[in-house]
């Protein structure tokens, strides 16, 4: 008698699945249009603003999957492939995915994402360590710019719900990627970096930064501090 497959085991192959076929999809585009440039490219979206916009939605999705790819790179190049409006609405609809994807890797597969996670990065550990609150860990360490793909992973295996977890990271990211979308926007840094909104966005991110830091020094410094007296009793 066949072993029936269930949708659990199914279910945890879906994401490599996918960026497996988005990988062939790209190297069959390579080989059958080997003369195909940047400039080639650029002209063909000139104009086509659905594909254009698909195609970074696609940027985003790989970028979920992949560590080496930046995210204000793809960011600033929309803003500076795209109208204003197409470009904006592209860009939070590729954030969304971008923050979805390695998240629903960690929920549906069954590695230990946790402990991989942070023996990779041991920065994250303390961090884990020193608190239950998943919501609030999400929103620190998306603050500090630290690896979207493997936040994404960890609390998905953590098990953080879905919504919060979106609206901690969005909120977290909201500051860098207005400062994206100004440069991008015109392409002149000297205009970019005259825009009060660039430096308002810069300056809640370092103060974000700054306040989630220093609370976890100090829930540390408790910490150690209960510990040392528990331990002299």
């Amino acid at each position: 008698m066949k072993e029936k497959i269930s949708w659990s085991k199914v279910k945890q192959y879906i994401p490599i699945t996918f960026m497996g076929l988005c990988i062939v999809a790209f190297l069959i585009f390579l080989a059958t249009h080997e003369d195909f440039t940047i400039a080639d490219f650029i002209k063909l979206t000139k104009d086509n603003y659905l594909l254009t916009s698909m195609a970074v939605i696609v940027a985003f999705i790989i970028k979920g999957f992949v560590v080496f790819v930046p995210y204000a790179v793809i960011a600033i190049t929309t803003m500076a492939l795209l109208p204003f409006d197409v470009a904006l609405a592209t860009v939070i609809v590729g954030t969304i995915v971008n923050i979805s994807v390695p998240y629903w890797t960690g929920r549906l597969t069954k590695d230990d994402w946790i402990q991989k996670i942070l023996d990779k990065f041991p920065k994250i550990r303390p961090y884990y360590e020193m608190t239950d609150n998943l919501f609030l860990l999400s929103f620190t360490l998306r603050a500090m710019n630290l690896s979207n793909e493997a936040l994404g992973l960890l609390f998905g295996s953590a098990g953080l719900k879905y919504f919060p977890y979106m609206i901690a990271n969005l909120v977290a990211i909201a500051p860098s990627a207005i400062s994206y979308i100004i440069l991008g926007k015109d392409l002149n840094l000297i205009e970019s970096i005259q825009s009060p909104i660039f430096w308002g966005a810069i300056v809640i991110d370092c103060i974000m930064v700054a306040i989630m830091t220093t609370y976890f020094k100090k829930k540390k410094q408790k910490q150690e501090l209960e510990k040392s007296k528990s331990d002299n009793k």
